[in-house]
């Protein structure tokens, strides 16, 4: 890539290239994109497009990354002053299908526009494997098998959001979900119900089309 151009042309430009992808991933499928249809929507002449990507390819997965990016910032925001493992993990299954229920653009990119969601999975299994060990340290968790235990849980967190998303489950299924997903993990019941149903303000997701700027300087608002 060429790194001569001024960064924030360079900025604008890479923007307007996601937001044009962004956009034609809501009309039709990922694999039906061309490096032409981008560069039509996003209004630069196709030779400008090498600057910033690679290939098609190359530019579908900055998206993915990008939204990775987007979910662990709020996520951080979110668990900012918690030290306890159980209600990181809960506040954080919770705002993650807080995501897909609230904005439904995020699970059409997800889950129906063929874009990769490798990246994302990737992330968010690092980051629930972190509070799933440390809870283990902790003494909140009781897991014989740890990354077999981190598998079924981001499956579970991800199929339940897939399940949002096809409204064949409704956004107060949530709390009960995230309440089993403690148990699963050792929690007590009781516990778990206490924990899965604290009251806090949930970050509302930004919405599509999402830009690598916004995301480094976001002003993110705040819902209940």
């Amino acid at each position: 890539m060429n790194d001569t151009l001024p960064s924030k042309k360079r900025d604008r430009t890479r923007n307007r290239l996601l937001i044009a992808t962004q956009e034609l991933l809501l009309e039709r499928n990922a694999g039906s994109l061309s490096i032409r249809d981008v560069t039509t929507r996003a209004d630069v002449v196709q030779g400008t497009f090498y600057n910033y990507f690679d290939s098609i390819e190359a530019l579908i997965d900055s998206i993915g990354l990008l939204f990775y990016a987007v979910h662990a910032q709020f996520i951080q925001r979110l668990i900012a002053d918690t030290t306890d493992s159980a209600e990181i993990f809960a506040l954080t299954t919770r705002q993650t299908m807080r995501f897909i229920a609230q904005s439904p653009a995020y699970g059409r990119f997800l889950f129906d526009a063929g874009l990769p969601i490798d990246k994302f999975l990737v992330g968010l299994r690092y980051s629930l494997r972190l509070d799933i060990d440390q809870g283990q340290r902790q003494g909140r968790f009781q897991v014989q098998d740890l990354e077999l235990t981190v598998s079924m849980v981001t499956g579970s967190l991800l199929g339940l959001a897939l399940d949002i998303h096809r409204h064949l489950l409704p956004m107060s299924a949530i709390e009960t979900a995230t309440c089993r997903l403690l148990e699963m993990l050792g929690v007590s019941t009781d516990e778990a119900l206490r924990i899965a149903n604290m009251q806090v303000e949930f970050i509302a997701p930004p919405q599509p089309p999402l830009m690598w700027i916004a995301v480094e300087a976001s002003d993110m608002g705040v819902t209940s």
